[in-house]
């Protein structure tokens, strides 16, 4: 078979059966894991150890024919003339996908560390709206990944002023960008403290109640909750120190290697260390863009960047791409790709009535009522006095907080866009496109008649954006000149 003429049946390299294999004895593993421990707990005879043995074997054995024959029967190829995608597959049961061309969202690669040991990629076709990905193809060589992922753009026709890729030659370069390790550890100290925090604990419950942690740790590494033995310093010093190495960790997981090359064939993105994702990211699928940044990050000119796609909202991996990292600089250029240009003329902007901070610090009053429920639960005596210290910093901080979030929010109306500004400490910009919305929506709970208020709703593939609390007249006039946009348009996203 011709490895470049995807027009002809084609397999996956043939180291791929290292995978299929590798994959067969994983679920072998999965289903069977008890029996694993039973060898291993209990004392066995020479007989059952030699039975044992001859069983495994056969069972290897099967694995492997099953894996070539799987290897064998899976080809895939691309139909001109019906203008689909086919992959064929199957040992007993045989089973044939056909992916019209025009319901291919988006084709991305990736490559996990099996993947990168043995030099091959996964394709993955997906449609807007799938729960699960169409089609996956697992090992291709990294040349041949490429020439499939771009025919199938090139095919989807998800750019009008694209109609044919040159799959041979070599794309045009407009401007291209690398995160290196010192950005990355950076990057890792400056965000995410809470998520490291969250994993840290579960990192923790985890060894503790399967691997038995307080066998290994000293009792005086022990953190017992007490009332009456404040933590020392050097706890809360290695607390920290566990926090952030977890952060920098996952920061570096997640974006190692994160490269943007801008060419005439669209922006590509790369990045990962344990599950390495390359994606093809065309300006007509992004939905919403989100611009994410905190003091640190605006400081060391490290902004966040999210591209909400049109795609399952069920699978945030799969619909969202976050960008971290980059200066306001390369920023201003993603953007110009995205066609997201700052707001000259700005038609109307709308702020929250007042009485959002009224219901934010009711809802976030409501934990102070599990204290009477938890000091019985755990049958903690505790003084009156500490209940009114604690409760008074509480609401000083809770309102303190909502003042500023609501002074944070606004939303601004232009010709082309909407954008929607929040956040305290990290500040987020949300961009929509009217004319890639869907459909745009009023609510009014029973008790916002009276002040005449509504929630007003944008709807659009890659999710849904809320502002509450609006004047209901100035919510139906932008909805009308919203819904005139998006009804007059002959753009189209699909």
């Amino acid at each position: 078979m011709n490895s470049s003429n995807f027009h002809e049946p084609q397999r996956q390299s043939k180291i791929g059966v290292i995978l299929v294999f590798g994959n067969s004895l994983y679920h072998l593993l999965k289903n069977l894991w008890f029996l694993v421990i039973y060898f291993f707990m209990n004392e066995l005879d020479s007989q059952t150890i030699i039975n044992s043995t001859i069983g495994a074997t056969i069972i290897f054995i099967l694995a492997f024919a099953y894996s070539i024959l799987y290897f064998w029967r899976f080809v895939f190829y691309i139909d001109p003339k019906t203008e689909e995608f086919v992959l064929q597959k199957g040992v007993i049961n045989s089973k044939t996908i056909s992916l019209p061309f025009h319901k291919i969202q988006q084709v991305n690669l990736k490559r996990n560390l099996v993947q990168r040991l043995i030099g091959v990629y996964s394709v993955l076709i997906d449609t807007a709206g799938s729960k699960e990905k169409e089609v996956e193809i697992k090992a291709l060589s990294r040349i041949k990944a490429e020439q499939l992922a771009e025919l199938l753009i090139s095919y989807s026709r998800l750019e009008e002023n694209i109609k044919e890729v040159e799959i041979e030659g070599k794309a045009a370069i407009d401007w291209h960008f690398s995160l290196n390790t010192f950005q990355l550890l950076k990057l890792g100290l400056i965000s995410n403290y809470i998520r490291g925090l969250l994993l840290l604990i579960t990192f923790y419950i985890t060894l503790k109640d399967q691997f038995f942690l307080n066998k290994f740790i000293p009792p005086e590494f022990m953190m017992e909750p007490s009332l009456d033995s404040p933590l020392s310093v050097w706890k809360i010093i290695l607390l920290l120190l566990a926090i952030i190495t977890v952060t920098v960790a996952d920061t570096f997981i997640k974006y190692y290697g994160l490269r943007l090359k801008k060419s005439n064939s669209g922006l590509q993105i790369e990045m990962g260390l344990r599950k390495n994702k390359k994606v093809s990211l065309k300006a007509k699928r992004v939905q919403t863009i989100e611009i994410l940044n905190n003091p640190f990050q605006q400081k060391l000119d490290l902004q966040k960047v999210k591209f909400f796609l049109a795609s399952s909202p069920n699978d945030p991996e799969k619909s969202i791409i976050t960008i971290p990292g980059i200066s306001q600089e390369l920023l201003s250029k993603v953007l110009g790709y995205m066609h997201v240009n700052p707001i000259k003329k700005q038609l109307t902007q709308i702020i929250h009535n007042k009485l959002l901070i009224f219901k934010k610090i009711s809802v976030g009053f409501l934990p102070l009522l599990l204290i009477p429920i938890i000091s019985k639960f755990y049958n903690l005596d505790l003084s009156l006095k500490w209940v009114i210290i604690t409760i008074s910093i509480y609401s000083v901080i809770l309102f303190g907080y909502q003042l500023l979030y609501y002074r944070s929010l606004r939303l601004s109306f232009s010709e082309e866009f909407i954008l929607k500004n929040s956040g305290v400490w990290e500040k987020k910009q949300q961009y929509l496109e009217i004319w890639k919305l869907q459909a745009v929506s009023m609510s009014q709970p029973l008790w916002y008649r009276k002040k005449n208020l509504v929630n007003l709703i944008f709807h659009s593939a890659g999710g849904d954006v809320r502002f509450e609390l609006i004047d209901r007249n100035k919510a139906e006039s932008l909805m009308d000149y919203v819904l005139y946009k998006i009804e007059s348009t002959s753009k189209g996203w699909m």
